[in-house]
């Protein structure tokens, strides 16, 4: 009878484990779908797509990036 309880106790704790390791990889894999992160030139290339700089300053930022 204790090593019942003992053994149910080890299921418990290894259940508690799996779910709480479970939990964690989905909510760190949702975060980061949310939040994808963008590369500096990724930036440019949606400001000069939306007008907010000139293809001179795009080329100029670029290069600027490159070295």
């Amino acid at each position: 009878m204790v090593m019942s309880m003992v053994l149910k106790g080890y299921i418990r704790f290894g259940l508690t484990v799996i779910v709480a390791i479970a939990l964690l990889w989905i909510i760190l894999r949702y975060r980061d779908k949310k939040n994808p992160q963008k590369s500096s030139l990724d930036i440019l290339k949606e400001r000069l797509e939306q007008g907010e700089i000139t293809e001179a300053e795009y080329q100029a930022a670029k290069k600027k990036q490159q070295r």
